[in-house]
Protein backbone atom coordinates (compact mmCIF):
# COMPACT_ATOMS: atom_id res chain seq x y z
CA UNK A 1 0.00 0.00 0.00
CA UNK A 2 1.33 3.46 -0.87
CA UNK A 3 2.41 5.74 1.74
CA UNK A 4 -0.34 9.06 1.40
CA UNK A 5 -0.37 10.12 4.84
CA UNK A 6 2.25 12.25 5.99
CA UNK A 7 3.84 12.09 9.69
CA UNK A 8 2.56 16.01 10.37
CA UNK A 9 -0.97 14.37 10.04
CA UNK A 10 -0.55 12.21 12.23
CA UNK A 11 1.02 14.46 14.85
CA UNK A 12 -2.12 16.51 14.47
CA UNK A 13 -3.93 13.95 14.99
CA UNK A 14 -2.36 12.55 17.93
CA UNK A 15 -2.24 15.73 19.56
CA UNK A 16 -5.57 17.09 18.64
CA UNK A 17 -7.53 14.28 18.67
CA UNK A 18 -8.68 14.53 14.76
CA UNK A 19 -7.36 15.78 11.03
CA UNK A 20 -8.94 16.53 8.15
CA UNK A 21 -7.89 14.75 5.21
CA UNK A 22 -9.13 16.68 1.77
CA UNK A 23 -10.48 15.10 -1.16
CA UNK A 24 -10.46 11.33 -0.26
CA UNK A 25 -13.00 10.76 -2.88
CA UNK A 26 -11.38 12.13 -6.35
CA UNK A 27 -14.00 14.35 -7.57
CA UNK A 28 -14.63 12.49 -10.78
CA UNK A 29 -15.37 9.43 -8.56
CA UNK A 30 -17.52 11.57 -5.74
CA UNK A 31 -21.01 11.58 -8.40
CA UNK A 32 -21.05 7.82 -8.97
CA UNK A 33 -20.74 7.71 -4.94
CA UNK A 34 -23.25 10.20 -4.00
CA UNK A 35 -25.48 8.25 -6.24
CA UNK A 36 -24.67 4.75 -4.42
CA UNK A 37 -25.35 6.38 -1.36
CA UNK A 38 -29.02 7.42 -2.40
CA UNK A 39 -29.63 4.18 -4.00
CA UNK A 40 -28.32 2.41 -0.77
CA UNK A 41 -30.59 4.26 1.28
CA UNK A 42 -33.51 3.58 -0.90
CA UNK A 43 -33.06 -0.32 -0.93
CA UNK A 44 -32.21 -0.30 3.32
CA UNK A 45 -35.56 1.26 3.40
CA UNK A 46 -37.24 -1.84 0.94
CA UNK A 47 -35.56 -4.22 2.60
CA UNK A 48 -36.50 -2.99 5.96
CA UNK A 49 -32.55 -2.77 6.86
CA UNK A 50 -33.38 0.81 7.66
CA UNK A 51 -36.66 2.04 10.16
CA UNK A 52 -38.82 4.14 8.33
CA UNK A 53 -40.77 7.11 9.16
CA UNK A 54 -44.02 6.43 8.11
CA UNK A 55 -44.96 10.19 8.23
CA UNK A 56 -42.56 11.40 5.75
CA UNK A 57 -41.20 7.82 3.83
CA UNK A 58 -37.89 8.45 5.21
CA UNK A 59 -35.48 7.48 7.37
CA UNK A 60 -36.90 7.03 10.92
CA UNK A 61 -33.93 8.59 12.80
CA UNK A 62 -30.73 9.79 11.91
CA UNK A 63 -28.49 6.67 10.91
CA UNK A 64 -28.57 3.01 10.15
CA UNK A 65 -25.79 0.26 10.39
CA UNK A 66 -24.12 -1.66 8.25
CA UNK A 67 -24.56 -0.36 4.72
CA UNK A 68 -22.13 -2.71 3.86
CA UNK A 69 -24.69 -5.73 4.28
CA UNK A 70 -24.42 -8.09 1.10
CA UNK A 71 -28.09 -7.12 0.04
CA UNK A 72 -26.85 -3.43 0.32
CA UNK A 73 -23.22 -3.01 -0.68
CA UNK A 74 -22.50 -0.77 -3.66
CA UNK A 75 -19.15 -1.03 -5.16
CA UNK A 76 -19.10 2.80 -5.65
CA UNK A 77 -19.28 3.38 -1.71
CA UNK A 78 -17.52 0.36 -0.64
CA UNK A 79 -14.59 1.97 -2.69
CA UNK A 80 -14.75 5.41 -0.90
CA UNK A 81 -14.99 3.90 1.88
CA UNK A 82 -11.29 2.46 0.96
CA UNK A 83 -9.77 5.38 -0.23
CA UNK A 84 -6.24 5.23 -0.16
CA UNK A 85 -5.77 8.38 2.28
CA UNK A 86 -8.40 6.20 4.68
CA UNK A 87 -6.80 2.90 4.20
CA UNK A 88 -3.12 4.44 4.80
CA UNK A 89 -4.04 6.55 7.65
CA UNK A 90 -5.58 3.44 9.25
CA UNK A 91 -2.36 1.06 8.50
CA UNK A 92 -0.19 4.40 9.73
CA UNK A 93 -2.60 4.04 13.12
CA UNK A 94 -3.28 0.63 13.71
CA UNK A 95 -0.82 -1.59 11.70
CA UNK A 96 -1.18 -3.89 8.95
CA UNK A 97 -3.46 -6.22 9.50
CA UNK A 98 -6.20 -3.50 11.26
CA UNK A 99 -10.07 -4.92 10.95
CA UNK A 100 -12.97 -2.63 10.23
CA UNK A 101 -15.16 -2.70 12.97
CA UNK A 102 -18.33 -1.14 11.56
CA UNK A 103 -20.15 1.17 9.29
CA UNK A 104 -22.85 3.50 9.50
CA UNK A 105 -25.02 5.94 7.10
CA UNK A 106 -25.93 9.21 8.36
CA UNK A 107 -28.93 10.49 6.33
CA UNK A 108 -31.03 13.08 8.30
CA UNK A 109 -33.00 16.44 7.21
CA UNK A 110 -33.13 17.64 10.66
CA UNK A 111 -30.91 16.64 13.86
CA UNK A 112 -29.49 17.78 17.05
CA UNK A 113 -27.61 15.47 18.57
CA UNK A 114 -26.19 15.90 22.19
CA UNK A 115 -22.86 16.15 23.07
CA UNK A 116 -20.94 12.45 24.22
CA UNK A 117 -17.83 10.90 24.19
CA UNK A 118 -18.98 7.33 22.24
CA UNK A 119 -16.86 5.52 25.21
CA UNK A 120 -19.99 6.65 27.31
CA UNK A 121 -22.50 5.59 24.94
CA UNK A 122 -20.59 2.16 24.33
CA UNK A 123 -19.84 1.25 27.90
CA UNK A 124 -21.55 3.63 30.30
CA UNK A 125 -19.06 6.47 31.84
CA UNK A 126 -16.81 5.21 34.78
CA UNK A 127 -17.50 1.49 33.73
CA UNK A 128 -14.23 -0.99 33.67
CA UNK A 129 -14.27 -1.19 30.07
CA UNK A 130 -14.74 3.14 29.85
CA UNK A 131 -11.74 3.15 32.46
CA UNK A 132 -9.85 0.87 30.81
CA UNK A 133 -9.28 3.20 27.34
CA UNK A 134 -9.89 6.87 29.16
CA UNK A 135 -6.61 8.16 28.94
CA UNK A 136 -4.22 5.77 26.72
CA UNK A 137 -2.16 8.02 25.09
CA UNK A 138 -2.69 7.02 21.73
CA UNK A 139 -5.57 4.68 20.82
CA UNK A 140 -5.23 2.59 18.24
CA UNK A 141 -8.90 2.71 16.75
CA UNK A 142 -10.27 5.87 14.47
CA UNK A 143 -13.64 6.70 13.71
CA UNK A 144 -13.54 7.98 9.95
CA UNK A 145 -16.78 10.63 8.60
CA UNK A 146 -16.75 11.14 5.21
CA UNK A 147 -18.62 13.52 3.64
CA UNK A 148 -20.34 12.86 0.49
CA UNK A 149 -21.91 16.51 0.31
CA UNK A 150 -20.47 19.48 1.98
CA UNK A 151 -20.54 18.87 5.65
CA UNK A 152 -20.73 21.16 9.03
CA UNK A 153 -22.78 19.60 10.95
CA UNK A 154 -19.49 18.10 13.08
CA UNK A 155 -18.72 19.84 16.53
CA UNK A 156 -15.82 18.86 19.16
CA UNK A 157 -13.57 19.27 21.92
CA UNK A 158 -9.95 18.98 20.75
CA UNK A 159 -7.63 17.26 22.89
CA UNK A 160 -10.55 15.80 25.02
CA UNK A 161 -9.87 12.35 23.66
CA UNK A 162 -7.29 10.56 26.15
CA UNK A 163 -8.10 12.67 29.30
CA UNK A 164 -10.35 12.85 32.02
CA UNK A 165 -13.10 15.72 32.06
CA UNK A 166 -12.37 18.64 33.39
CA UNK A 167 -14.08 20.21 36.38
CA UNK A 168 -16.72 22.23 33.62
CA UNK A 169 -17.37 19.05 31.78
CA UNK A 170 -17.62 16.85 34.33
CA UNK A 171 -20.39 18.69 35.59
CA UNK A 172 -22.03 18.94 32.95
CA UNK A 173 -22.22 15.26 32.50
CA UNK A 174 -23.23 14.76 35.80
CA UNK A 175 -26.23 17.03 35.44
CA UNK A 176 -27.12 16.61 31.98
CA UNK A 177 -26.58 19.94 30.79
CA UNK A 178 -25.57 18.30 27.27
CA UNK A 179 -28.31 19.09 24.65
CA UNK A 180 -27.67 20.16 21.76
CA UNK A 181 -27.98 23.79 22.53
CA UNK A 182 -25.20 23.88 25.06
CA UNK A 183 -22.12 24.78 24.03
CA UNK A 184 -18.23 22.89 25.70
CA UNK A 185 -15.60 25.32 25.93
CA UNK A 186 -13.27 24.81 23.80
CA UNK A 187 -15.68 23.31 21.26
CA UNK A 188 -14.82 23.60 17.23
CA UNK A 189 -17.27 23.85 14.51
CA UNK A 190 -15.24 20.91 11.99
CA UNK A 191 -15.99 21.72 8.05
CA UNK A 192 -15.47 19.62 5.07
CA UNK A 193 -15.80 19.95 1.33
CA UNK A 194 -17.41 17.08 -0.12
CA UNK A 195 -15.45 14.12 -0.68
CA UNK A 196 -13.17 15.03 2.56
CA UNK A 197 -12.97 13.35 5.69
CA UNK A 198 -12.20 13.40 9.35
CA UNK A 199 -10.79 10.49 11.50
CA UNK A 200 -11.40 11.64 15.02
CA UNK A 201 -10.64 9.87 17.98
CA UNK A 202 -14.60 8.58 19.65
CA UNK A 203 -13.21 9.51 22.91
CA UNK A 204 -13.19 12.96 22.20
CA UNK A 205 -16.24 15.21 23.49
CA UNK A 206 -18.08 15.75 20.15
CA UNK A 207 -22.17 16.15 19.05
CA UNK A 208 -23.55 16.40 15.52
CA UNK A 209 -25.86 19.34 14.89
CA UNK A 210 -27.55 19.30 11.61
CA UNK A 211 -30.11 22.55 11.61
CA UNK A 212 -33.05 22.08 8.85
CA UNK A 213 -32.59 22.64 5.29
CA UNK A 214 -30.27 20.75 2.73
CA UNK A 215 -30.00 17.10 3.86
CA UNK A 216 -27.00 15.62 5.37
CA UNK A 217 -25.19 12.92 3.75
CA UNK A 218 -21.71 11.19 5.27
CA UNK A 219 -20.81 8.02 6.71
CA UNK A 220 -18.62 6.58 9.10
CA UNK A 221 -16.49 3.88 9.33
CA UNK A 222 -14.51 2.34 12.49
CA UNK A 223 -11.28 1.26 11.93
CA UNK A 224 -8.69 -0.20 14.58
CA UNK A 225 -6.96 -3.35 16.09
CA UNK A 226 -7.98 -6.86 15.68
CA UNK A 227 -7.42 -6.74 20.07
CA UNK A 228 -9.96 -3.71 20.12
CA UNK A 229 -12.57 -5.23 17.85
CA UNK A 230 -13.03 -7.71 20.09
CA UNK A 231 -13.61 -5.01 22.66
CA UNK A 232 -16.18 -3.35 20.32
CA UNK A 233 -20.17 -3.33 20.57
CA UNK A 234 -20.28 -2.59 16.76
CA UNK A 235 -18.84 -5.94 15.52
CA UNK A 236 -22.05 -7.94 15.77
CA UNK A 237 -22.16 -7.86 11.97
CA UNK A 238 -19.37 -9.75 11.53
CA UNK A 239 -20.46 -13.10 13.60
CA UNK A 240 -23.69 -13.50 10.60
CA UNK A 241 -22.63 -16.21 8.21
CA UNK A 242 -23.83 -14.03 5.29
CA UNK A 243 -20.49 -11.90 5.14
CA UNK A 244 -18.70 -14.07 4.88
CA UNK A 245 -19.76 -15.75 1.75
CA UNK A 246 -17.26 -15.64 -0.87
CA UNK A 247 -20.02 -14.60 -3.37
CA UNK A 248 -20.05 -11.23 -1.25
CA UNK A 249 -16.82 -11.09 -0.59
CA UNK A 250 -15.48 -10.82 -4.05
CA UNK A 251 -17.31 -7.64 -4.33
CA UNK A 252 -15.52 -5.89 -2.68
CA UNK A 253 -12.21 -3.81 -2.57
CA UNK A 254 -9.67 -5.66 -1.57
CA UNK A 255 -8.21 -3.97 1.15
CA UNK A 256 -11.82 -3.22 2.48
CA UNK A 257 -12.00 -7.12 2.23
CA UNK A 258 -8.97 -8.03 4.29
CA UNK A 259 -9.92 -5.59 7.10
CA UNK A 260 -13.80 -7.34 6.75
CA UNK A 261 -12.04 -10.58 7.01
CA UNK A 262 -9.69 -9.57 9.81
CA UNK A 263 -12.44 -8.71 11.81
CA UNK A 264 -14.38 -11.99 11.22
CA UNK A 265 -11.28 -14.01 12.18
CA UNK A 266 -10.68 -12.04 15.81
CA UNK A 267 -14.25 -12.80 16.70
CA UNK A 268 -13.82 -16.23 16.05
CA UNK A 269 -10.86 -16.49 18.45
Amino acid sequence: MSQTITDEQMSVYFKEGYVILEDVVAPESLAEAKASYEQTIAEALLLRRAPRDESTGFLKGHRFQNPHHPALAERPLMEALSAPDILDFAQRLSGDNFAMHGIAAFAMNDYKGAWHRDTYAAWGKDSPQELRVREIERMHTTQILLALHDDDCFWMVPRSHNRANTEEEENRFEDHRTGWEEMFSGAVQVKLRAGSAVPFDARCIHRGLKRPGKPRRSLFIVYGTTDEACHSGITGWAKEPEYSEESYLDTLPIPLRNAIENTQSALKK
